[in-house]
């Protein structure tokens, strides 16, 4: 078989500058690599770091498009409107504009010349605009697949090509929900779920004691603090904000909290809400480390070294590659009812709460953020119960069970 994938036309893949689709498309890869199923070609902007890293597929062709330079001006100049004078709220939906329809020009080209026996698309519904354009929906007819990650809230013109998809692929059953309830959708007969993945071989197990010190040394983290981690975009919607408020109320003192990422993966952007969280902090900035942008290869070991993760992401998130990262970690979470978050976790192994009334979301978070840090027990018996409950979360699986919906 044959099958081509479409990628996001903003971040790589390999995924080189993070960005969890682009990683969970990189395990697809990697276990393709391995089982020699099928032949994969993948559709990725250009990037120096994953073009050398895709040299070593044997079974995979990466088909990099290259942006231009005036794209690039475009885009800037965008940008700067929709943040500095029409004051966007979500101004990263404003950040590749050009850049992304450029390469789904190009991709559209590939595809009406280029003959595969199924094609799929990843997450966002623009890419839909590769088969629309030049009616390439008709040769692939009953041929595409949609793997969804997000909710839909703008089909782009492509409503009747995204309801004859073969098959729409989600990660969880609140997306098969809100995905029918946008395209007012009864029957069953082309959504699936496919719960998410991730490459567990590096999360698993411990790190030496010589590797745990290094890592309290470089963050300046006493060796009897517990470690609370949070992974993830600094943005409003995974709740980082309130986390730092709660923190400024735990009483216990004898803990630093972990922050992992940046606003936009492995960029320099920054908006006015990472200027607000960094004012939230002055007050506590003896217990907040902030890393920056890590490279996912370096992620594992900043979950062995936590002892809680803690994720409290306000909005409905669909499935995060961060819960599954915590528990095969090992780790007990604190989380909300957000979105498919509840299907991937259970209250064994994890602290679950409301997120709808914000301020008491910050008085539980600080009263569940004392009560674990205070109970050891607790924390050992939640972690056990995070390594069972993860136990089919597997990259074999995962892909096994990938195959069968593309059928």
């Amino acid at each position: 078989m044959k099958l081509a994938i479409i990628t996001s036309g903003y971040l790589p893949v390999p995924a080189s500058k993070g960005g969890a689709v682009e990683n969970l498309v990189e395990n697809f890869i990697k276990e393709n690599e391995s089982k020699k199923n099928i032949d994969i070609t993948i559709f990725s902007i250009y990037d120096e770091k994953a073009y050398e890293k895709a040299k070593l597929y044997n079974n995979t062709k990466v088909k990099f498009i290259k942006s231009i330079k005036i794209i690039g001006l475009f885009d800037k100049l965008i940008y700067f409107i929709a943040k500095n004078i029409l004051k966007k709220e979500k101004t990263m939906s404003y950040r590749y504009i050009c850049q992304r329809l450029f390469f789904l020009n190009k991709v559209s080209k590939y595809l009406k010349e280029e003959n595969y026996d199924k094609v799929l698309l990843e997450n966002h519904a623009t890419l839909f605009l590769a088969l629309k354009w030049r009616t390439n929906y008709k040769k692939y007819d009953k041929k595409y697949y949609y793997h969804l990650h997000n909710e839909i809230t703008n089909d782009y013109g492509c409503t009747e090509i995204i309801k004859k998809c073969k098959n729409i692929i989600c990660v969880s059953n609140y997306i098969v929900k809100q995905t029918k309830k946008h395209f007012n959708i009864n029957a069953n007969d082309n959504f699936d779920v496919l719960k998410n993945c991730i490459d567990e071989t590096e999360f698993i197990g411990k790190i030496s004691e010589q590797k745990i010190s290094e890592l309290r040394d470089k963050y300046k983290i006493k060796k009897n603090e517990k470690v609370l981690l949070y992974t993830g975009r600094l943005t409003k919607e995974k709740g980082i904000k309130e986390l730092l408020l709660a923190i400024k109320n735990v009483k216990n003192t004898n803990f630093k909290l972990l922050i992992v990422g940046s606003f936009f993966f492995d960029t320099n952007i920054k908006n006015d809400f990472i200027t607000e969280i960094e004012n939230i902090i002055k007050d506590v900035k003896d217990k907040v480390i902030f890393t920056g942008f890590i490279p996912y290869t370096d992620i594992p070991n900043l979950y062995k070294l936590a002892d809680i993760a803690v994720l409290p992401s306000i909005w409905d998130d669909p499935a995060p590659l961060t819960i599954i990262e915590a528990l095969k970690s090992g780790l007990p979470i604190i989380t909300t009812y957000s979105g498919g978050i509840p299907e991937y976790v259970s209250k064994e192994n994890a602290i679950i709460l409301n997120k709808e009334n914000r301020n008491e979301l910050i008085e539980n978070l600080t009263y569940n953020i004392d009560e674990l840090l205070a109970n050891e027990n607790k924390i050992n018996e939640m972690s056990k119960k995070s390594i069972e409950f993860s136990k089919e979360l597997t990259l074999e699986n995962y892909y096994k069970n990938f195959l069968k919906k593309l059928n």
